[in-house]
């Protein structure tokens, strides 16, 4: 439908593969003052068609320059665990042995600064791009908001059940981003399709902000409901104006065809649903950090 800037609009279709992507223009309908406008890929036959604005080009933001206060490193990190939900499949495991795995241990979300454990609601398990399933998700992340915690911190992450997260390592790729001090910034995480991942989904205190400022907006249609969760918060956060960073290798993701765990850069691994792979997975990359931090310790 209609815009989240005044006649720009952040619709975006893709053909099958996330490619060739092209973003909507606003086309005017009626001839009338105040009458109806749309984000469309071309303008209807029976439309006016006076082309009001264009789309949405996200502005990505470069490093601080070394005399510039950069954001920080706090973390809130939270991931929703379905504590009742049996497993997909048979040879996975449930969510719930999952998490417990990784708090048991005191890993993942539980090396952050502050973390949240947000229990997951009741939904049916439906296709990627459901709207039932982006609804849901919509409520988790005004949990976060109504617990009020990642207000005092720099960056808040979501990070799923079954992924392999290092916090210290992210800290470590937002020391290099050089993010501004008070930046509106979400980062693209993978070079794969629309690089915005939903395994690791992070932006600073003050993007967060400004998405409860506007969530209603996204939610109501403006952005649409098409594609996954993490589809639809991209398209939100570009709607309402935040900003970019890409940092392509925070996130190894098996739906990007990275598999194994023997990078010792990346912050996140995903997935991992049995709690034998997630292990294997986390030792697996601990040795390849430790190679990573020998080879880097050489060089310097």
């Amino acid at each position: 439908g209609s815009s989240y800037r005044t006649k720009c609009c952040s619709n975006i279709e893709c053909d099958k593969n996330f490619q060739n992507c092209q973003g909507f223009q606003c086309f005017k309908k009626d001839k009338w003052d105040g009458g109806y406008a749309g984000c469309k890929l071309g303008a209807p036959a029976d439309w006016l068609g006076t082309v009001l604005g264009g789309a949405i080009v996200p502005r990505e933001i470069k490093p601080a320059p070394e005399d510039t206060q950069t954001q920080g490193t706090s973390l809130f990190c939270f991931s929703v665990v379905m504590w009742n939900l049996p497993p997909s499949a048979g040879y996975y495991d449930s969510e719930a042995n999952l998490a417990n795995n990784w708090k048991r241990q005191g890993l993942g979300i539980l090396h952050c600064d502050d973390h949240m454990i947000v229990d997951g609601l009741p939904a049916p398990r439906s296709g990627w791009g459901s709207t039932a399933n982006i609804d849901v998700f919509i409520k988790y992340w005004q949990q976060v908001h109504d617990d009020g915690r990642y207000k005092s911190h720099d960056w808040i992450a979501k990070v799923d059940t079954d992924a392999v997260f290092f916090p210290a390592r992210l800290k470590l790729h937002l020391q290099n981003l050089r993010t501004p001090k008070g930046s509106r910034v979400f980062l693209l995480n993978n070079g794969y399709k629309f690089k915005f991942m939903g395994a690791l989904e992070v932006m600073t205190r003050e993007a967060a902000d400004l998405y409860y400022e506007n969530a209603a907006r996204c939610s109501s249609g403006e952005g649409g409901h098409s594609g996954g969760e993490d589809y639809y918060m991209k398209s939100c956060l570009i709607g309402i104006g935040v900003d970019i960073q890409v940092d392509e290798t925070l996130l190894y993701d098996k739906y990007a065809a990275q598999n194994g765990c023997g990078d010792g850069w990346a912050a996140c691994f995903h997935f991992y649903k049995t709690v034998a792979e997630w292990n294997g997975c986390h030792g697996e990359a601990l040795n390849a950090q430790k190679a990573h931090d020998d080879a880097w310790n050489a060089e310097h």
